[in-house]
Order: C-alpha cells, then sequence, then structure tokens
C-alpha cells in the first residue's frame, strides 16, 4: 500500500522554552547561570545528564536520560552546561542538549499532558516535511552555463553529478533489499537543469518517495533529529542522508540502513563536514566569490553551520 504524502507547512524546532518547571525552560526564560557545573551518572541501563547533582529535564519535563550506546553524547552535554558563560546565556548555545531532549520528547510527548506536547508534530508528519525537501534539493538544482561565468555549473557538475549517482544507487539498492522495486528497475532522483528546465518547481516520483519514506521508518529517533537539523540547516536532504551515513557508528545500523549498497567496510560511503558545507552552500560561495559579501558575514555563517552540523554528527554517532 502507498502511503499517503500530504505536505505540511514546514515548522522549525520546537524551542527550549515552555511553562512547564524545567531547568531547560528555565535557562530559556532567564538567560543566567544558576548551577556550579554539569555530571554525568549511569542510572540502570541510562546515563542521566547532571547539574549539581539534580537529574536534567526536557521541556516536556522527562528526565534527560541517554542510552548506554549515547555515553559519548551525555559526557558532551554534561560539558556543554559546565562550560556555559555567566552571563546573557542563550539556549542556542546548548546544540546538543537540544537535539538530544528533542529526541526525548518526541518518542514521550504521547505520556505528557501539557500544551507543548499537544502541539508537538508527531514523527510521522515530520518525516513528511522533510521528505519535502528532497523536492528542493539544493544538490539536485543546476544552475545556467552563464551563471558566474559558467564555474558554478562546472564545480557542480563535478560534485552534484556523483551524489546524485550515488544516492540512486544507494536507494535502488535499499528498495530491491526490501523487495519496494523490482530488480529490473532503479531509483531515479528526479533533478532541476535550470539550462534546460527554465525556472520550475521538482518534484520527486511517487514510486521515489515511498520508498525513501520507508527508509526513513528504519531510522532510530537521534539519527531522525539529526537529520532533520543537518536538512533544516543546509536544505538538502541529500546532505541529511549523507551526514548520517557519514557519522553512525553502529556497525549493524551501518550495515542495514545507511550502508545497503556497499559490500565491505573499506567502500562505505563518507563526506566530511567540510565537504558536505560545500555541497550545500555552493551556489553562495560562488556568489560571494564574484560579488564579494557584508565583512565578517561569512565566517559567521560558517560558524552557524559547523556548529549545527557537528552537532547533528555528535547526537548520531
Amino acid at each position: 500500500m502507498i502511503r499517503t504524502i500530504r505536505w505540511l507547512s514546514r515548522a522549525p524546532l520546537v524551542p527550549l522554552e515552555s511553562n512547564i518547571q524545567s531547568e531547560t525552560n528555565k535557562l530559556a526564560k532567564t538567560g543566567s547561570r544558576f548551577w556550579k557545573s554539569g555530571n554525568v551518572i549511569l542510572n540502570k541501563d541510562k546515563y542521566e545528564i547532571q547539574l549539581d547533582g539534580k537529574t536534567l529535564r526536557t521541556p516536556l519535563g522527562f528526565p534527560l536520560e541517554l542510552p548506554e550506546r549515547k555515553k559519548q553524547l551525555a559526557f558532551l552535554i554534561a560539558h556543554e552546561w559546565t562550560n556555559l558563560p555567566d552571563i546573557k546565556v542563550k539556549s542556542s548555545t546548548l546544540p546538543l542538549t537540544a537535539l538530544a531532549t528533542r529526541a526525548i520528547d518526541l518518542s514521550k510527548h504521547h505520556l505528557s499532558e501539557s500544551e507543548k506536547a499537544k502541539e508537538m508534530l508527531a514523527l510521522e508528519d515530520i518525516k513528511l516535511q522533510m521528505l519535502r525537501y528532497l523536492d528542493t534539493d539544493t544538490c539536485l538544482i543546476f544552475a545556467t552555463n552563464k551563471e558566474c561565468d559558467g564555474k558554478l555549473r562546472k564545480r557542480q557538475e563535478e560534485i552534484y553529478r556523483p551524489l546524485i549517482a550515488e544516492f540512486n544507487d544507494f536507494f535502488t539498492a535499499y528498495a530491491h533489499k526490501k523487495k519496494l522495486l523490482p530488480e529490473n528497475e532503479k531509483v531515479d532522483l528526479v533533478y532541476l537543469d535550470c539550462e534546460t528546465d527554465g525556472l520550475r518547481g521538482n518534484q520527486q516520483g511517487e514510486k521515489t518517495q515511498e520508498i525513501v519514506l520507508d527508509w526513513l521508518d528504519q531510522l532510530p529517533i537521534y539519527d531522525l533529529i539529526a537529520l532533520e537539523k543537518t536538512i533544516l540547516t543546509s536544505k538538502s536532504f541529500l546532505c541529511g542522508v549523507a551526514l548520517l551515513r557519514s557519522n553512525v557508528n553502529d556497525e549493524k545500523t551501518l550495515k542495514d540502513v545507511y550502508q545497503v549498497n556497499k559490500n565491505s567496510v573499506d567502500d562505505y560511503y563518507h563526506k566530511s563536514l567540510e565537504e558536505l558545507i560545500e555541497l550545500a552552500n555552493l551556489e553562495t560561495i560562488f556568489q560571494t566569490g564574484e560579488w564579494g559579501e557584508v565583512e565578517d558575514t561569512h565566517d559567521v555563517d560558517k560558524h552557524d553551520w559547523l556548529r549545527n552540523l557537528a552537532s547533528a554528527a555528535l547526537v548520531c554517532h
């Protein structure tokens, strides 16, 4: 049965602030430091992040506790709180906390009676929102041959074509494995060539959407949140998936979900954060090279990109 695809307005990540009594909400409202240090304890099979001996809570009021496989992330979150400045604290300076608490709240929001929980989108709807970015994916739009004296198109041909070919092969292998596609058929991502197509919309075929949605259903919650963050930062679904494929380290998940078209570890697909930034930001890179930029703007933007993508990479690791 083909799942009905219904598009939703793009909603931002739920902010840390709400009226529920929790440390994350208190920080969002006061902007001032009220603790000395963060630490981590192992309670049964979960790592709890604490402030001054008291377990942190998410915006919906759930304990900020991570599974054993997320030990590194737990200590990084504690480090994040310990090293916040004393004044003018903003929740945006807690990127790992924001992603981890979102993962917890999304997986447990049905257990909360708060208004904030009722406002949260279901995971199914979040997946559909992310799928929209595959239609408008930055890496699936080719510039005209005239733009930036043809240099932009040349670079797009060099790095977008291999990316598209890789993901055609990746989703084809996944579809064959799950018997979503006959062996003699392949996934063929639709891209927009502004040289021949002009300015028009781009949309993936129904079968491709069905296959990609089925793949999204396989993702663990922390990986899904990392994917969401990367997509919202890069405006590229393919860059989001590339980040997961490059940073998840669970061997079984890698083999079953992220490297299904590879026969050996040596062949595993990988992109660095710098490569992902170039892929998703290529047009801006060439335009600022041609027209210049506001002083320091590029450095600030790149810092934000690195912070967001690095946070996503650590959450899914």
